[in-house]
C-alpha cells in the first residue's frame, strides 16, 4: 500500500521538526526523551504514520456475526477489518527496514482470537487484528476484545511466529532475534500483564524467559523470568517512536538490545524446543481500549 500524499507529509513533518527543534512534544509532555531513556527516535503524530479506509466493528457487534463461531473453539472463517495505510517512509529505517516479510516462504504462522495456527495462506481473512504493508506487519486489538479458540478466560493476543525455526538448546550456539518496533496505541495494556509484543519462549514446561512489554501508558519495560523485581524501564514513553530491538539467546543466558543499547541480561534454562514470538500478547488482562504494534523487517538467525 501507498501512504496517502507521503512525500509531503513527511516533509511537512521534518520542516516542522527543525523549526521547534523537537517533535517530543507533539504526542503528550511525556513523550520527551530521558537521561535514562533507551530509544532514539523521537515521537511522531499518530495521523503521521498511520491512516485508514473504513471501520472496524464494536467487539459487541462481532460476537453477533458467524466470524468467530462457535465460541470457545478454533474456528477457520475469520474477519475482516478496516484497510490500515502505514507511513512506510519515517516507520521502515534503520537496521531491519530492508528486510522482507516474506511470510509464505518462511512458513511463519498466526496466533489470533480464534485460532491458534493460522496457516500463512489464511492471514488475509483475518484482517480485523493483522495486515501487511510493505515490510511491516501490522497487529492490532480491540476494546472488550478476548480469546475465543478455546475456554481460557481473557487472553486476548495477536502474534506470529514460525514453527520451523523452533530450536533446541546446543552448546556454544547462539540464536537471534532482531526487527523495528513502533507502538502506536498502549491504551489496552494493563496491570496485571500488560502487552508482550515479543517473547522468547516454547510450548513446554520452560515457557518464556524474556518478553519486551509496554503498558497502558506506553511505557516499555525488560522482563526478565528468573526474578521480575530486575525487570527494567526502558523509556517512560514509547508512543510513535520506532526503535530497533535485538535479543541474543542461547538458551541459557540472554540479553536484549534497543537501538543498539543493551538493556537487560538474564538466565533462564530451556531443555526443549524453543523459539520467538511478536505481535500483541495480553494475557490474564482483560483490554479496555485499543491496542496498535507495527514491527518492521522481523528477522531470526
Amino acid at each position: 500500500m501507498h501512504y496517502l500524499n507521503k512525500t509531503a507529509t513527511t516533509a511537512i513533518l521534518l520542516l516542522s521538526c527543525a523549526l521547534i527543534n523537537a517533535c517530543s512534544t507533539t504526542l503528550s509532555p511525556d513523550s520527551a526523551k530521558t537521561l535514562d531513556d533507551k530509544i532514539n527516535s523521537q515521537a511522531y503524530p499518530f495521523q503521521t504514520l498511520y491512516q485508514q479506509q473504513g471501520e472496524d466493528q464494536p467487539w459487541s457487534q462481532l460476537l453477533q456475526t458467524d466470524d468467530l463461531k462457535p465460541l470457545a473453539t478454533p474456528t477457520s472463517h475469520g474477519s475482516l477489518g478496516a484497510n490500515v495505510d502505514i507511513n512506510n517512509q519515517l516507520i521502515e529505517t534503520g537496521a531491519y527496514a530492508h528486510n522482507p516479510i516474506d511470510a509464505v516462504k518462511r512458513g511463519m504462522r498466526l496466533h489470533t482470537l480464534g485460532n491458534a495456527a493460522l496457516d500463512s495462506a489464511d492471514f488475509p481473512k483475518w484482517s480485523r487484528w493483522y495486515q501487511e504493508d510493505g515490510n511491516t506487519q501490522i497487529f492490532r486489538l480491540f476494546k472488550g476484545e478476548v480469546n475465543t479458540s478455546n475456554k481460557r478466560k481473557n487472553a486476548a493476543r495477536v502474534e506470529t511466529f514460525i514453527p520451523t525455526q523452533r530450536w533446541l538448546p546446543q552448546q556454544d550456539v547462539v540464536r537471534e532475534f532482531g526487527a523495528r518496533f513502533t507502538v502506536l496505541k498502549s491504551g489496552g495494556c494493563v496491570a496485571p500483564h500488560y502487552c508482550s509484543i515479543f517473547q522468547a519462549k516454547g510450548n513446554n514446561v520452560d515457557h518464556w524467559s524474556v518478553m519486551l512489554r509496554v503498558d497502558s501508558d506506553g511505557a516499555l519495560w525488560f522482563y526478565p523470568r528468573e526474578d521480575l523485581s530486575k525487570r527494567r524501564l526502558i523509556a517512560a514513553n514509547a508512543i510513535g517512536r520506532p526503535f530497533d530491538m535485538k535479543v541474543i539467546d542461547d538458551g541459557l543466558d540472554y540479553e536484549m538490545f534497543i537501538d543498539g543499547q543493551s538493556v537487560g541480561t538474564g538466565q533462564w534454562l530451556r531443555t526443549k524446543a524453543i523459539g520467538f514470538r511478536w505481535g500483541i500478547y495480553v494475557g490474564r488482562s482483560e483490554v479496555p481500549d485499543d491496542i496498535i504494534v507495527l514491527v518492521t523487517g522481523a528477522t531470526m538467525k
